[in-house]
């Protein structure tokens, strides 16, 4: 059955985030090598040398999860955690899915945070704030962050820079390996980067097909640091560029 498409503001996205693309991040992006494994032990680095928990076992929120890497990492690294995601399929099928250690979720707007409580770590990567919707909707997800983040805590995102789009616009990505085969394209609508992925992917001795539309809002860094400061975190103290 094809995806029901959903209107995201003035744009249609079709197909993003499903149940086989769901299940494609959770089997393929789970990958020892995938930026989520590798950027974890980083991020703990950081966090280890800069902070201080507010109780013996750190608290870590995860927004935009997807299929858990992360949090699936800081639960096995101690920490309590909980992923925040929109896509109920991306939560179904989260990579730890196979040791019955799930871990909390929220199906849930990231946003417009449902939650109470204080954080240690809460992170938003794989470019969150830049899936976003509206400009609004990045600037009330900061709010959110801001409201749960305990006082000596760390908030660790990263964004698509419009430079950073501007250098993948035309940018055609093949994918032949022997679990995956995909092939990404990129196009300009409305001061949005527009990025298509269509493909299969092998799962447990059978090839599923896979289609997904991501849109890329696009965000200065000048902005997303003055939203920080109005919403009463300290300005992003940036780790690399594009």
């Amino acid at each position: 059955m094809e995806p029901t498409p959903r209107r995201i503001g003035r744009y249609l996205t079709s197909g993003a985030y499903d149940e086989n693309s769901a299940r494609r991040y959770a089997r393929v992006e789970s990958r020892p090598d995938s930026f989520s494994l590798r950027l974890a032990p980083r991020i703990r680095r950081v966090f280890e040398s800069e902070q201080r928990p507010s109780t013996e076992q750190p608290a870590m929120l995860d927004l935009g999860c997807g299929t858990g890497q992360l949090t699936d990492y800081f639960r096995q690294a101690g920490f309590f955690t909980i992923g925040v995601d929109t896509s109920i399929a991306m939560l179904r099928h989260r990579v730890d899915e196979r040791s019955g250690n799930l871990g909390a979720v929220a199906a849930a707007d990231a946003a417009r945070l449902p939650l109470v409580g204080r954080f240690d770590l809460i992170t938003a990567t794989f470019n969150v704030l830049n899936h976003l919707p509206e400009k609004d909707s990045a600037e009330s997800l900061l709010v959110g962050v801001s409201r749960l983040l305990a006082p000596t805590g760390l908030f660790v995102f990263d964004m698509d820079t419009p430079l950073g789009l501007r250098r993948t616009a035309e940018l055609i990505e093949v994918n032949s390996g022997q679990n995956d085969r995909t092939v990404w394209t990129r196009h300009w609508e409305d001061e949005r980067l527009i990025l298509d992925a269509s493909g299969s992917f092998l799962d447990d001795g059978s090839w599923y097909p896979y289609n997904e539309r991501i849109e890329k809002l696009m965000l200065s860094a000048v902005e997303v640091a003055d939203w920080c400061v109005s919403a009463g975190m300290q300005s992003p103290a940036w780790r690399s560029d594009d």
